[in-house]
């Protein structure tokens, strides 16, 4: 008794399944418009996909990090070694190495900052981005200039030059 609806409703489903629509017409440019040309569309077979599988459970991004585009952002953390010439110059060359950038050549005044010796507190820097901590070893008196076509950083002497820095004991409640 329900063997013929259950066999009608199967060959609808089946006959409803086949069937599609017709494709929308294409519209036309109106005839006293010139039409503009289309934009050149990249093939979606060469965009580089934005995941890629690494592994059975991994998916890793495609896209350059921060880092990667501006590599004075990188994250830094850097022991300066005791054995190391304790000057500010030497401490500078030791933070820029594999970072893609060299320090400008020891000419005055540049030569003044590069001789100095480096403060105790600047043996240990980090973690902080790579520019921050070129600015905390040549100190408020230097201005930081970056040369990205060289790839290079230098110091210029703030004019004018700041203040001398104030105690802490003024400002305890």
């Amino acid at each position: 008794m329900h063997r013929p609806l259950m066999l009608t409703l199967v060959i609808a489903a089946l006959l409803a399944g086949c069937s599609h629509a017709a494709p929308p017409p294409r519209p036309t440019p109106a005839p006293n418009k010139p039409a503009t040309p289309a934009k050149p569309r990249v093939p979606e077979t060469l965009q580089a996909p934005d995941w890629v599988r690494q592994g059975r459970y991994t998916l890793v991004s495609t896209t350059p990090t921060l880092e990667q585009r501006q590599p004075l952002l990188q994250m830094v953390e850097v022991s300066i070694p005791p054995a190391l010439h304790s000057d500010v110059g030497e401490a500078l060359r030791h933070v820029l190495q594999r970072s893609g950038y060299s320090l400008c050549p020891d000419v005055p005044p540049q030569a003044l900052l590069f001789s100095r010796p480096l403060p105790a507190v600047h043996y240990q820097i980090g973690p902080m981005a790579l520019i921050d901590a070129l600015t905390i070893l040549g100190g408020p008196a230097w201005e930081l200039s970056v040369d990205p076509l060289n790839r290079s950083v230098c110091y210029a002497l703030r004019s004018p030059s700041p203040a001398a820095p104030v105690g802490t004991l003024g400002l305890a409640p």
